[in-house]
């Protein structure tokens, strides 16, 4: 086998492989910084269905398009609701899905904040934070 042959096998393996491991979404939107944690969780199950709810609301996003209205998401009984506004960046959920809006909410607020106020499993975190990249906007919190 000739050298070139190897190097660029060797190449497209190493494509092949990058695209497998990239991430459906990107959430790079979104910075420590631009955030706040309250020190507080909530049921995980239903946090995410609010969260849901509040992500159905907002069906597309293009990147380059109008900001959208805050919306928010809420279960009965529930004291906790999510608000959510997507800005011309589509808070960096790209492509936009239901749950890609999920995935980013669980990345920025719950996964942030487990960084900083660690709980058991089953909780999800209770904070907000504003995108650097555009407009957007994401928050689980007592009442939104």
């Amino acid at each position: 086998m000739h050298f070139s042959t190897i190097l660029t096998n060797l190449a497209l393996g190493a494509s092949a492989l990058a695209v497998a491991v990239t991430p459906r979404q990107q959430t790079s939107c979104f910075e420590p910084r631009n955030g706040v944690c309250l020190s507080r969780q909530a049921d995980f199950n239903n946090a995410t269905l609010a969260i849901t709810n509040a992500c159905n609301k907002i069906p597309s996003c293009s990147p380059g398009q109008a900001d959208t209205a805050r919306v928010s998401g809420v279960v009965r009984g529930f004291p906790y609701s999510a608000a959510l506004k997507v800005g011309t960046q589509c808070a960096g959920v790209v492509p936009w899905s239901t749950q890609g809006c999920v995935d980013a909410f669980i990345a920025v607020i719950d996964q942030g904040c487990e960084q900083q106020y660690p709980s058991t499993d089953g909780l999800f975190q209770l904070g907000y934070f504003n995108a650097a990249c555009d407009s957007s906007f994401v928050s689980f919190n007592l009442g939104g």
